[in-house]
């Protein structure tokens, strides 16, 4: 009689499932990913209500109340607030607070100075380099036609947006400047977006239409001045568009004062800004 084999197929049991190494690799990197997405996405809507005005300068942002609102885990609110920490959006305090980032009139207007001197010190270099590369103008036109597009939007602006291609144009024919350190020094002033905040705080609102329509106006003649191949004319736009952006903010006699040596100071280059209100 043959011999019953005492393990029956029904009893066998499986196998438990080992991914191999190489398995277990790409499921680890696939959940880093989905992390790092969520982090972004949680990132990027955190800064556009920054943008937005819905989150001024000064109020504080709790990590439970960004989870609920956005409606996912404290992890990757408090990763994105780091992130924002990093890009200056937002400032962290030692008892583990954190903050909407506030800009001062003063340091606004000291920046801003900076930033004219810097466009006037260089303005016959960028014109000279300019004659020798074609591209330039073009690249300008280019960015103002995102902004009018950023402007005309059916869905508002995306200030945002606004801001990332306003400095992409400055920077654009400062890279003419054919000095690395000033161009390092211009890029770390950052100041587009410093005076996005800046009003933003002021305001309580985003910029106008108005203000951005005006602004396009100023950026055209700069490509003006550029194309044109003329040194003073183009100091002259950089030096109307700079300090018509400072007066904005003259609000005291501090800043009133801070304004009028940036004046004098343009003067040497250009005579008299011609400044056209907003």
């Amino acid at each position: 009689m043959a011999t019953q084999d005492s393990t029956s197929v029904a009893d066998e049991q499986p196998e438990p499932f080992r991914p191999s190494a190489q398995q277990a690799e790409v499921d680890a990197k696939l959940r880093e990913y989905v992390s790092t997405s969520l982090v972004d996405l949680v990132t990027s809507q955190i800064r556009t209500f920054i943008f937005t005005g819905r989150y001024l300068a000064g109020q504080k942002l709790i990590v439970r109340e960004l989870s609920e609102v956005l409606g996912v885990s404290h992890t990757p609110v408090k990763d994105a607030l780091n992130r924002l920490t990093a890009e200056g959006l937002v400032e962290a305090f030692p008892n583990r607070s954190m903050t909407v980032r506030g800009f001062t009139n003063n340091d606004l207007i000291d920046g801003l100075g900076v930033r004219l001197m810097c466009e006037l010190y260089s303005a016959e270099e960028i014109v000279r380099n300019a004659a020798a590369d074609p591209t330039v103008t073009g690249d300008l036109d280019a960015i103002l036609r995102t902004m009018q597009t950023v402007i005309d939007a059916e869905g508002g602006v995306d200030y945002e947006r606004w801001v990332d291609s306003e400095t992409r144009f400055h920077r654009r024919y400062m890279m003419l400047a054919g000095n690395a350190k000033l161009i390092s020094v211009y890029c770390g002033l950052d100041s587009n977006r410093f005076t996005y905040f800046a009003y933003l705080q002021k305001q309580r609102v985003p910029l106008s239409r108005r203000t951005l329509e005006h602004n396009m106006t100023e950026h055209r003649a700069i490509i003006g001045a550029i194309a044109a191949l003329d040194a003073q004319r183009f100091s002259r736009a950089v030096a109307a568009h700079i300090i018509r952006a400072c007066e904005d903010y003259a609000i005291d006699e501090q800043a009133q004062a801070q304004i009028e040596q940036i004046k004098r100071q343009a003067r040497h280059f250009v005579g008299e800004p011609d400044i056209t209100p907003t």
